[in-house]
């Protein structure tokens, strides 16, 4: 599935490089302040602050707050995605690559978008609320076929792949949990155990 790009109203010339690179700056700042203070507490006035634009700026690339939201949302998602496509391909072990992305995760965790979209659902209209998830489901898809590829080579056990990959990336969110991680000397040791803890209940031997 393409990637989303914020609609431009009717009637408005197509966008030039600069426009671009002004939406990505906004998004990036968006991304920054609602992770930090949540959904509610951000207002558009503090994100063209923060990135040096007015607000008419945003409403040039933007609908409203909520369109933004959507826009960082689905921006991290895909970036998440991306790194989880690279780690697993560039892998020489699908152990390896998992152990890789494990470690990547439980130090940024995953856990502030949730929060964020727990505050936010219900200010989101259904097909805003579609979108995130469909990102967050791309991740899983990702990981369901490599997964799969291990089934094929008969070292996983025959399995629905989506269903492993929900929760392998289900065991990533031990991270978000600081307790859990100062049992841990390092997010590498604690990587290898989850991905340890995972591979013995699928694997065939």
């Amino acid at each position: 599935m393409p990637e989303q790009v914020p609609k431009r109203l009717r009637g408005r010339p197509k966008q030039t490089d600069n426009d671009i690179s002004m939406q990505q700056t906004i998004i990036y700042t968006a991304s920054t302040l609602f992770k930090e203070f949540g959904y509610e507490m951000v207002t558009l006035q503090q994100i063209g602050k923060k990135c040096g634009v007015s607000k008419p700026t945003i409403y040039y690339h933007f609908a409203g707050k909520a369109d933004l939201f959507v826009a960082a949302m689905t921006t991290m998602l895909q970036n998440v995605r991306k790194i989880t496509a690279h780690m697993l391909d560039e892998a020489e072990h699908l152990r390896d690559g998992l152990i890789r992305l494990a470690e990547a995760r439980l130090a940024n965790p995953h856990g502030e978008i949730e929060m964020m979209m727990r505050e936010a659902e219900r200010l989101l209209e259904q097909e805003q609320i579609h979108a995130i998830r469909e990102a967050e489901h791309q991740i899983h898809d990702v990981l369901a076929s490599h997964f799969k590829k291990a089934m094929d080579e008969k070292i996983f056990r025959e399995e629905d792949p989506l269903f492993l990959a929900e929760a392998f990336s289900t065991l990533m969110l031990m991270g978000n949990r600081v307790h859990d991680q100062q049992k841990y000397e390092s997010h590498h040791v604690m990587a290898e155990k989850i991905v340890r803890v995972f591979l013995k209940g699928v694997t065939t031997s």
